[in-house]
């Protein structure tokens, strides 16, 4: 009876030590890595930004905004190229529309910091894939210029370039070829 009793109680501690060993394996498998953010938690890459980007409504009578958050480098130029990309993908909500025409990028961002220009060079999509009217270039420089202002405040001036060089109009009707001011832009 004496052994049975001391194979009763190694067996209880085996059995003891499996259940701990088991308990401890899926804790180690589940819980979150250094730097992981818990489950169900919605990690925001490093390097991010909550923007504000502004697309045409779709009865064409103003302008609506989108916040979003965007992957942005250190520098304000790779800031703004990734904010206009941002932008130029179009709206996720309902009641908006992109004024950008199709296919058309930034080829490069330049910043003078002593007269608060911002140089944007488009490439020309811009223009040879606008689909003209007053209004669908007025919204696709407001929504620009809007987009700008908003989220880059030290940003005095903007001025549109296509394929490295100032345009007259990007579609006939508004004068682009010197910098916007973008407090006083319609």
């Amino acid at each position: 009876m004496r052994e049975t009793s001391i194979g009763r109680k190694i067996l209880i501690v085996l059995l003891a030590f499996a259940v701990v060993a088991a308990g401890l394996a899926v804790y180690m498998s589940t819980r979150p890595k250094e730097g992981e953010p818990p489950a169900g938690v919605e990690s925001v890459p490093e390097g991010t930004r909550s923007v504000t980007l502004y697309f045409a409504s779709r009865q064409a009578d103003g302008l609506l905004s989108e916040t979003r958050e965007v992957a942005v480098g250190d520098e304000i130029e790779s800031q703004v190229r990734a904010v206009l990309t941002a932008l130029f993908e179009g709206p996720a909500g309902d009641g908006m529309v992109s004024a950008i025409p199709k296919w058309t990028e930034v080829l490069q961002v330049f910043w003078v910091e002593d007269t608060q220009i911002l140089y944007v060079d488009f490439n020309g999509m811009i223009v040879s894939n606008h689909p003209g009217g007053s209004a669908g270039e007025y919204y696709t420089i407001a929504t620009i210029v809007k987009t700008i202002a908003s989220n880059f405040p030290q940003v005095r001036r903007v001025q549109f370039l296509v394929e490295g060089y100032p345009v007259e109009t990007l579609a006939g009707h508004y004068d682009v070829q010197k910098p916007l001011d973008i407090m006083n832009w319609k």
